[in-house]
Formats: C-alpha cells, sequence, structure tokens
C-alpha cells in the first residue's frame, strides 16, 4: 500500500477513537453536536477516519446525517488518481482477503447507482476477467427490468438491473457487490438474497470504501452465510464503529437551525471547497453567483458499441478501446479549455461516473493542469458555510435526464475553477442545442457558466440492441 495516495490527506491515528479533541478546522465539533461517536477497526490506507470521510447533514428525513467520502468523487472534488487508487486498493483486497478472491475465477461485479457507480466499475478494472453492472434508476424505453432492488433508507428508494445479457444474473460465478459505504448492509444482504434466489452462487462479497456497520449488521452477514450455505463477507478500507444516539434527527435540525442554509451558489470567499486539498477558514460568504462564463459544445468521435458506462453491462474487451478513445477526447477537451494548464473540474452527471473519472486522468496528463473531478447528484444535503464541514455549498437544478425533479452539485463556486467540464450522454443532454454550438441554455449549464466557463461534452447513449 505504500503508493496508494492518501496518505497526507490526515495525520490522526487510525487507532485513535473519533471524534478527536479541538475544534478549529476540524469536523470533530460535527461530530459532537450530533453525539457521534466512532472507534477505527481496520485501516489499510493510513489515513484514519478523518483521511476518507468528512461529515455533513442529510436533507433526508430517513437519516440525519451522511458520511461524505473524500475519495469517491461524488460529493467532493478528488484529484481522478485518488479515486481510481481508493478503487484499486479495494479490489487488491477483495482479491486477496475474500471469499471471492478465495474462489477464483472471473467474478460478476455489480455496483450501486448512482453513488458507487464509477467504484464498482474501477473495482471491476482490478480482475482480468471481470464482467460490470451496476444498478440504475433512469427508465429505459424498450427494455424490462430483470430485478427491483429496494435501498430503503435512501432519497430515492427504487432501482433496477437492466443488463444486455441477462446471463450475467444467472450464471453461477463468484459475486462482488461494490458500495462506498455500508452503514447496515441490508441493501446488500438483500441483493445477495434476490441473485441467489435465481441462480446460487458459489460465493459473495461486498467491497466498500467504509464499513460502519454496527455489530448486530455484521452478525448478520454471518446469518445469511449460514442460511444460503455459501461464503458471504466484507472487504473495506477501512472499518469503524459508528454510535448514533437515539435524538440524532432533533441534534441535526437544531444545527440546521442554529447555522442556517448557504444559498444556491454561495461559497467561502477562501479556502477550500472539499476534496483533497486543506481545509482554510473561509472570509465571508458570497452572496451569488458570478457573470456568465461562455459555453462551448463537444460531441468527440466514440467508437460504436463503446458504452458509456455500465448500466447495461460492461465486458473485458471494452476496456482496450475506452483506452485508445479517451486520450484523443481528452486532447479535443483540452483545445476548448480557456485556461488549459489551469484549475479545471471534470463534472460527472449522476450515474455517468466512471467514463468522466477516466477523462478527468486523461485530461491531466494532456494539459499538465490541475484537474479535479467529482460528479452532479440526486443526494439531497443541507449545505453549512462553517470551518470542518464537508459541504459549504450547493447549486441546484433541473435534472438533464428530468427536468422535473432537482439534481445538485456540492462544493462548486465562482471563483475556484477556471474551466469546467460537464460530461453528459444524449439520453440526458436536455440542456444542450439539437446541432452544433447555440445560446446558452437554463437549467445546470447555465447555473455552472456562472462559476466557470463550461465545455459540455456529450457521449452517445449506450442503448442494447433491440431496446427500441
Amino acid at each position: 500500500m505504500d503508493s496508494f495516495p492518501l496518505a497526507g490527506l490526515a495525520d490522526r491515528s487510525p487507532a485513535s477513537p473519533w471524534p478527536p479533541a479541538g475544534n478549529g478546522d476540524d469536523d470533530g465539533w460535527l461530530w459532537a453536536a450530533l453525539g457521534l461517536a466512532a472507534e477505527v477497526t481496520e485501516d489499510v490506507t493510513g489515513t484514519g477516519l478523518g483521511g476518507i470521510v468528512g461529515l455533513a447533514l442529510r436533507r433526508n428525513p430517513r437519516r440525519a446525517h451522511l458520511l461524505v467520502s473524500r475519495v469517491l468523487g461524488k460529493h467532493l472534488p478528488v484529484r481522478p488518481e485518488v479515486a481510481l487508487a481508493a478503487a484499486a486498493a479495494l479490489a487488491a483486497r477483495a482479491r486477496d482477503v475474500s471469499a471471492v478472491g478465495r474462489t477464483g475465477g472471473a467474478p460478476f461485479v455489480l455496483g450501486y447507482c448512482e453513488t458507487a457507480t464509477a467504484l464498482g466499475h474501477a473495482v471491476a478494472d482490478g480482475f482480468a476477467d471481470a464482467d460490470y453492472l451496476h444498478t440504475t434508476r433512469r427508465a429505459v424505453a424498450g427494455m424490462r427490468s430483470e430485478l427491483e432492488l429496494a435501498e430503503t433508507h435512501s432519497h430515492a428508494v427504487h432501482h433496477w438491473l437492466l443488463p444486455a445479457d441477462p446471463r450475467l444474473l444467472t450464471d453461477p460465478r463468484p459475486l462482488l457487490l461494490v458500495d462506498d459505504e455500508l452503514s447496515t448492509g441490508n441493501t446488500a444482504l438483500g441483493t445477495i438474497r434476490a441473485l441467489h434466489a435465481l441462480a446460487p452462487r458459489p460465493a459473495y462479497t461486498v467491497a466498500t470504501l467504509l464499513d460502519a456497520r454496527p455489530a448486530a449488521s455484521r452478525a448478520r452477514f454471518d446469518e445469511v452465510a449460514d442460511e444460503l450455505g455459501v461464503p458471504v463477507d466484507v472487504v473495506s478500507l477501512v472499518s469503524a464503529t459508528v454510535a448514533v444516539p437515539p435524538d440524532v434527527a432533533d441534534r441535526a435540525r437544531a444545527l440546521r437551525e442554529r447555522h442556517g442554509a448557504v444559498a444556491g451558489g454561495a461559497a467561502p470567499a477562501s479556502g477550500d471547497l472539499g476534496g483533497d486539498v486543506g481545509d482554510t477558514p473561509g472570509g465571508p460568504a458570497l452572496t451569488g453567483l458570478g457573470p456568465a462564463g461562455r459555453v462551448t459544445w463537444l460531441r468527440p468521435p466514440w467508437p460504436a458499441g463503446l458504452p458509456d458506462g455500465g448500466r447495461h453491462g460492461w465486458a473485458p474487451r471494452h476496456r482496450g478501446p475506452l483506452e485508445e478513445t479517451v486520450g484523443d477526447v481528452a486532447a479535443a477537451i483540452a483545445d476548448r479549455l480557456v485556461e488549459p494548464g489551469g484549475r479545471t473540474l471534470v463534472l460527472g452527471t449522476e450515474e455517468l461516473m466512471y467514463t468522466p473519472m477516466r477523462l478527468a486522468a486523461a485530461l491531466g496528463r494532456v494539459t499538465g493542469g490541475d484537474v479535479r473531478y467529482q460528479s452532479t447528484t440526486r443526494s439531497p444535503v443541507h449545505p453549512l458555510d462553517v470551518p470542518g464541514y464537508a459541504i459549504r455549498c450547493a447549486l441546484e437544478f433541473p435534472a438533464p435526464d428530468d427536468p422535473g425533479r432537482v439534481s445538485q452539485v456540492y462544493n462548486v463556486a465562482p471563483g475556484r475553477y477556471d474551466d469546467i467540464v460537464v460530461v453528459v450522454d444524449d439520453g440526458t443532454d436536455a440542456a444542450a442545442p439539437a446541432a452544433g454550438d447555440g445560446p446558452a441554455p437554463a437549467g445546470m449549464v447555465e447555473v455552472l457558466r456562472r462559476c466557470a466557463p463550461v465545455t459540455v461534452v456529450t457521449l452517445p447513449s449506450f442503448v442494447p440492441a433491440g431496446a427500441r
């Protein structure tokens, strides 16, 4: 693990209790205010709990708080190399110490939308012959869901499996499920039971960046293993027990009322907006967005038959064409940037995370600039402009694939980036003109262009043959 690029993100001892003493820019004050306490029991990153997650308040009546990943590239910007390295380390854990790894053979890897679509995909890259699929919340015309899953604690409960080849769900291969965090593990256990009923498998492993299950939830995995008669285990980069008081929802409500919310687009006037750089206390919060920057549109050449992600399945044969393509697309993006060697954010859109992350890594190699990566999200988080809080500001806009609902991006504000590259697929690009360049649209791009010049990269939305 010497090459794992999280070292230096935090100097907290992995074995120390959480929260630490003191205030300042640390988020220990928020842990204390919510009455949360955690103890790390295993850590392969060397960064401690604070190196892998921050803390924020949800806007979700089912759950009061959110452990915000610092390495995932969803709510917080990260260097794409950090997100890819975290996935590679998790894949190594699954190969070396899990039931799936011990069973041998090519596993079927399943990621959860929307947060873990890229993480699961990159974990699958760590297995030479793994097929990958992620769940989806997007209905696709002409396709019937092979299985519906429920995530009862989520802001969006239902998601589906839409593989182009349904045999992915019935081939008796070891199954590796990938999620960014386990709080109870109930969703994973429900998935394992459902897929085992379709076709028994020799082993099941859940791989996660952070395993925060309480003792009772950990015991349920052993119970399910006994019930099914096959190994069912969990591997993680960090494992911790998190104690949550019964009045945590009331505590969260009191915090929101005490601090108030940052208006959309507002952000600290200086200092960090999340990610993997040091947090510096900000000055007075900005009260609005900046003037509109330019918008350019790019529809790069894309190999026929190459999926834009794992919604309908991703096979090992797709890896080579993607590797050959991302460099050319990154070079085309670089030609559109105002400051090619400056600070650039590459922004995925909800489930479309993996390909934008790979493009961000390639763009950094092409330009030599400071390239960060994150994604828009359905997840409603309460922003607070206070030191040590993970989500300092929020932008909201109609979701590109469903303007009737809201999507968000966090910690993006005027002055933070020289350029923003937003990656969409043409099945969701409700903001783009019908052809060529056009006037600035309303919605997501109109909001983003008030933070920096925007380049919209539109990829062809992959739909399996016969689905339309």
